[in-house]
């Protein structure tokens, strides 16, 4: 009765992290170890392929659920149930992390090239035409940069002019002139 009770609570808690798993995904922690972002930087340390929500979950499940199975409907010795148990879980576990590893964390928490360049300053290197697309350069991170781009006025927007970059959208960035954004703040 006590080993059913037991495989149950950790099939529930499994059920428990991969509802957490739903909800939250695989995130980086949201500080590095002294505290502080480096600006340009994603937050935190990337997160483990080995321990976290998900991978716990799937142990958890597999495990309690193969246990429960085996206690109430079998006559298996309790030490063979904890050995085949663990051993399901841990395989189905180690088939989570090679899909995590590969797949999922590559991409957790970072923030897009696109999302990190809105609002960044950059010089007009071709003349933008009011219906039709240009091109424009800046450096970060000491590299130089440059996108198509086209106005979000619809107006048209001479070489070398300063622009702030709106949105980039399928590797056209989305800008209007620093002089209209200096205008309205």
């Amino acid at each position: 009765m006590t080993a059913k009770i037991l495989f149950l609570t950790t099939f529930i808690a499994g059920l428990g992290l991969a509802v957490y798993s739903m909800l939250h995904g695989v995130e980086r922690s949201r500080t590095t170890r002294r505290g502080a972002r480096a600006p340009g930087k994603p937050s935190g340390k990337p997160p483990s392929a080995i321990f976290n929500a998900p991978t716990g979950s799937t142990f958890g499940i597999v495990l309690g659920a193969i246990g429960y199975l085996l206690v109430t409907r079998t006559t298996v010795g309790l030490g063979a149930i904890f050995a085949i148990g663990i051993t399901s879980a841990a395989a189905a576990t180690a088939a989570v992390i090679m899909l995590m590893s590969k797949w999922a964390l590559p991409y957790s928490g970072l923030e897009s090239f696109d999302e990190l360049i809105q609002g960044q300053l950059a010089r007009v290197t071709k003349p933008i035409s009011a219906s039709g697309t240009g091109e424009i350069g800046f450096e970060a991170d000491g590299v130089r940069h440059t996108f198509a781009a086209q106005s979000i006025q619809g107006s048209e927007i001479p070489y070398d002019t300063e622009v702030v970059i709106d949105t980039v959208e399928n590797g056209v960035a989305r800008v209007e002139p620093w002089s209209a954004v200096e205008a309205r703040l």
